[in-house]
């Protein structure tokens, strides 16, 4: 009987071997290099494309100790045959990848083909069902957006969206509440307390919707970013000031912001960068800044106090008297993590008497 080995070395690191007829398995690659073998040999063939028409059964898998997996299956262990599959990837939490390519390969591309796209998802479904898989996520770009509409009646629902790529999933345990959390849940926001050695604050106007007079530098953190380098970056963005991140002097949390998430603010101390004693000038940011200024510290107060409209500003008001006067703040070390490769985390605790010190050393 002839046989198909077909042998995968993904940028993934992934091996698979299979057996036309008698193994049960479809890969995740985009090449593939096919064997044909038979009782007087075996005959190497090119590389060909993932897209190569296969009707295989789905193996179980081993972990070999390079990294690799080798699916493989004796024959009649499994007498149950699927069709051609979706290529997948093994995401985190026991879930699957499928990731739809900007544009078609070739003509050959038969698995993100309108005409066959609904079938080929649905019986992979099914089979990542059988592989006991908890969730399978679909990344669609927007050049491929009509295939959307076929995965409504599937199930699926939008999770996220960035740039031109959506990222719809399935549940695939009717049985269990979806533990699939919210994308983006909350905002974080920074506000910098940046005061110099003349017992200024910094502070700037911006062009539209100004509460107050005039405020501290504030903005949301971008992905990847510390709490501290926000805070440096923003005041940085707004102001043109270097300043260095200190310590956490309060935060807030509050809900229904932009797009109904909720918002964690942390109220920042940071030091300006003073060389030789100069005191450097503010520049407005262009655009989204109408002012930038060193305001007295005196004068500030009398704002957020609301002595001359009565208005004020209560959070800032009581960050300012009740935490910054008393010297309260958060501190923060730098701790290593426990999960290999993960970069150090900054641990942020209360600051207790001379506690900062000893935990810092």
């Amino acid at each position: 009987m002839q046989r198909l080995n077909l042998i995968l070395r993904s940028s993934l690191g992934w091996a698979c071997a299979a057996s036309w007829g008698n193994s049960r398995v479809f890969v995740s690659s985009m090449a593939i290099r096919k064997d044909f073998s038979t009782g007087s040999g075996s005959r190497p063939a090119p590389r060909i494309p993932l897209q190569f028409p296969l009707s295989l059964r789905m193996s179980s898998c081993d972990a070999i100790s390079n990294g690799e997996r080798l699916l493989s299956e004796e024959e009649g262990h499994n007498n149950q045959t699927w069709n051609e599959l979706l290529p997948f990837v093994d995401s985190s939490h026991r879930s699957a990848t499928i990731t739809v390519p900007i544009y078609a390969a070739d003509d050959d591309d038969i698995h993100f083909h309108p005409t066959t796209f609904s079938k080929l998802l649905k019986d992979t479904i099914t089979a990542l069902r059988d592989m006991k898989k908890s969730s399978v996520w679909v990344e669609v770009p927007m050049s491929r957006a009509r295939l959307i509409e076929d995965m409504q009646g599937l199930g699926f629902e939008f999770h996220h969206a960035e740039g031109t790529m959506a990222k719809l999933n399935l549940w695939l345990h009717p049985d269990i509440p979806s533990k699939i959390p919210e994308y983006a849940t909350h905002h974080l926001g920074v506000g910098a307390v940046v005061i110099n050695s003349r017992d200024e604050i910094l502070c700037i106007r911006e062009l539209r919707q100004n509460y107050m007079p005039y405020k501290i530098p504030t903005g949301l953190s971008e992905r990847g970013e510390s709490i501290a380098e926000a805070a440096e970056r923003e005041v940085l963005e707004e102001t043109g000031i270097q300043a260095k991140f200190d310590s956490i002097l309060s935060f807030r949390h509050t809900h229904g912001m932009a797009h109904g998430r909720s918002d964690i603010f942390f109220v920042c101390r940071l030091n300006p960068v003073e060389d030789d004693g100069r005191i450097p000038t503010p520049v407005p940011q262009a655009c989204e800044v109408a002012e930038a200024m060193w305001l007295p510290l005196t004068e500030y107060r009398s704002m957020i106090e609301g002595e001359k409209d009565g208005k004020g500003h209560p959070m800032m008001a009581f960050v300012m008297n009740k935490i910054f006067d008393q010297g309260r703040f958060i501190d923060h070390k730098e701790v290593k993590s426990v999960v290999p490769g993960r970069k150090p985390t900054p641990m942020y605790f209360p600051h207790v008497n001379n506690s900062t010190t000893m935990m810092k050393n």
